[in-house]
């Protein structure tokens, strides 16, 4: 009677629920390349845990490879002013902010500050909404072209917002 009972519950959620399988898994993953005796390699993962017939349907839900997006997008609200493409910036350790944006924000004057740039200044825990979320985020205000693509100036958030 049990042989023909099928659970759908997504593999990720099976994980959280059991840390100590969890963190097998895990151990599997990182020494995927020492295959034990009466396993089978399934994408990089080693799979030790189930039968061959759930393992020829785990190979048919793989996802597919997708190329890196590199830049992304998201929009946003400072006051009454949207944003609808804030470009997020992996590798920027600041958040920068064209001078244009910081005249039309109109949020009063800068926090000096000394770098080798030379930005305006530093505009201090700006509300950002993001969806339902507000974070408070420091920007660097530069004097910056406009952008020639049509779409006006935008912002840039790094780690700090991330």
């Amino acid at each position: 009677m049990l042989q023909k009972v099928e659970i759908n519950i997504l593999l990720i959620d099976v994980i959280k629920q059991i840390p100590k399988y969890a963190k097998f898994l895990k151990e599997l993953c990182v020494h995927k390349r020492k295959k034990m005796k009466g396993e089978v390699e399934l994408g990089g993962i080693v799979s030790s845990l189930t039968r061959n017939e759930v393992v020829a349907r785990l190979k048919l839900t793989l996802p597919k490879k997708c190329r890196d997006p590199r830049i992304f997008f998201v929009p946003c609200i400072i006051g009454e002013c949207a944003f609808a493409d804030a470009m997020l910036d992996l590798g920027a350790s600041i958040n920068v902010m064209p001078t244009s944006i910081y005249i039309s924000l109109n949020f009063g004057d800068l926090e000096p500050i000394g770098s080798v740039v030379q930005p305006l200044g530093v505009l201090e825990d700006v509300l950002v909404q993001v969806n339902e979320l507000i974070f408070p985020i420091d920007f660097y205000v530069l004097d910056m072209e406009d952008e020639t693509s049509g779409k006006g100036p935008t912002l840039i958030l790094g780690r700090p917002f991330l």
